[in-house]
């Protein structure tokens, strides 16, 4: 009970310093905002970076744990380097792009950058290179739970290792070995290659390699049940630590004897040498935020800079814009008024063209008038000619049916003799045509000639006179024409008539 406190009170008192050393950092943040200095650093993002400055910027970024600024320094370095053809550079910077991917969680990406990585490796018989490229693809397989695979890649790593004899190499390639085996539960296989992990690192004094070593043996002897084994790895672990004061290691390693100990039910040990990893933990979490807020601060100053340089740019586009925009509504404006003109004219033209119709249509409109008084005038001294014989006694008698049978010869040959037929016929029968349409039965102009014929009671031989047609011509139109309106429910042409007349 006393050890859970003792843990709770630890965990709050982190909460507080991570509050305080937050706000510090908002501060400083805010200072720097306001300070207008600038700073005379090399701006990183300039396009005269050679892609060894952009890989090295990428390398601070990656040990920093900005691993998205690295993505965007090694993206950069990558870009330039595979445009000069530089295939060996390319082939480690594509190695590099696969473990930033890695950090960023994108394995799939990450997967790409190494198999192509390992593509041009082989292809320029880098096999160093190769070789890591395999061990990175079985970190991934093995985080994937896919054994087979990452035995397959990290084996094909070791069998690389061991050709160009490359002790450090091979130590790690055995200790991710070591990793794949303890993932699948398999402790004895992962001891052993624990134990060649360190091996090699003992070979070639690799202290930070063999403190790694130590750390992963306390695990699986803790994992077996072996104590005195697993408390002797940690301190081994934590003694290296110390060699190489690495306080990542020295984090690792005071925690790991602290999960031993608590591991083991002591827990005065555990407590003692956990309060030591926050210690550590505190002291690299300060340090890391110094390192950000100076990176922030080299940051901002350069953003400044582009900021200044934008501005004027900004300055400038406006400046064009403006004068762009002027002379568009220069020219909207020419074209609105020329647009208005236009149709004004137009009008103009319109009104021009409708007056002349109307004053062709008057003439026609005259001419006919004209037409027509004369045909009456005509009428007219017919009709006196006839009372003028009529009234003189002492001459012969009028012979009435010559006068009719001399109406019945003239003859209907023009449609301009036929629109004055039809004229004086509408005079005597207002009606006539104006049923017709009424009745809607589509009748056809020869059609209504031999209906106006049959209203004055002529006969076939008689309308084919007057039409200049032959008499079988006129009995085929009526035969057509009583079948048309047989359809339309009229016994005959007469029932037809009488219902014009009716």
């Amino acid at each position: 009970m006393k050890y859970k406190n003792l843990n709770l009170i630890i965990i709050l008192k982190m909460s507080k310093l991570k509050s305080i050393i937050n706000l510090c950092l908002i501060l400083l943040f805010a200072l720097s905002c306001s300070d207008n200095a600038e700073p005379s650093l090399k701006d990183k993002n300039s396009p005269k970076s050679t892609s060894a400055d952009l890989r090295s910027l990428g390398d601070e970024q990656w040990h920093l744990g900005n691993y998205q600024e690295a993505l965007l320094y090694f993206t950069k370095a990558y870009q330039k380097v595979k445009a000069s053809g530089d295939v060996a550079e390319t082939a480690t910077l594509l190695n590099n792009l696969g473990l930033v991917h890695w950090r960023l969680e994108n394995n799939t990406a990450a997967m790409e950058c190494y198999t192509e990585a390992a593509a041009l490796a082989e292809k320029t018989g880098m096999k160093r290179l190769l070789g890591l490229t395999h061990t990175n693809r079985a970190i991934i397989l093995k985080e994937q739970r896919n054994f087979n695979e990452a035995f397959f890649q990290n084996n094909e790593a070791i069998r690389l290792f061991k050709d160009i004899d490359k002790p450090r190499d091979l130590a790690i390639a055995y200790n991710n070995q070591g990793q794949i085996y303890r993932y699948s539960k398999d402790y004895v296989q992962a001891l052993k290659f624990y134990l060649l992990s360190l091996e090699e690192c003992e070979k070639i004094n690799y202290t930070e390699g063999m403190a790694t070593a130590y750390q992963n043996l306390s695990t699986i002897y803790a994992k077996q049940g072996h104590q005195a084994e697993a408390l002797d790895a940690a301190r081994k672990c934590l003694k290296m630590s110390y060699a190489i004061k690495s306080k990542v290691r020295l984090s690792e390693g005071l925690y790991e004897l602290s999960h031993t100990f608590d591991l083991f039910k002591v827990k005065d040990s555990a407590l003692y040498y956990y309060k030591k990893h926050y210690e550590v933990e505190k002291s690299l979490m300060k340090a890391n935020q110094s390192k950000i807020l100076s990176q922030f601060q080299a940051n901002l100053g350069i953003e400044v800079k582009n900021l200044r340089i934008k501005n004027l740019q900004n300055e400038q586009r406006i400046a064009n814009d403006r004068f762009i925009f002027v002379g568009a509504c220069v020219l909207i404006a020419l074209l609105i008024s020329a647009f208005f003109v236009y149709r004004y004219l137009s009008v103009i033209k319109f009104r021009k063209k409708q007056l002349e119709l109307e004053l062709e249509s008057s003439k026609q409109l005259i001419q006919s008038k004209e037409e027509d008084l004369k045909t009456y005038i005509i009428d007219l001294t017919d009709k006196n000619n006839i009372i003028s014989k009529l009234k003189e006694p002492e001459k012969e008698p009028i012979d009435i049916d010559y006068e009719v049978s001399e109406l019945l010869e003239q003859k209907i040959f023009t449609d301009d003799g036929w629109d004055k037929f039809k004229k004086r016929f509408a005079e005597i029968y207002p009606d006539f045509f104006i049923r017709i349409r009424q009745i809607a039965i589509a009748v056809t102009e020869a059609e209504v000639r031999i209906l106006v014929l049959m209203t004055l009671k002529l006969n076939g031989n008689e309308m084919a006179n007057i039409l200049g047609i032959s008499p079988q011509s006129v009995r085929a139109c009526k035969m057509r024409l009583k079948k048309k309106l047989q359809v339309n429910n009229y016994d005959s042409v007469e029932t037809y008539l009488q219902s014009i007349f009716a």
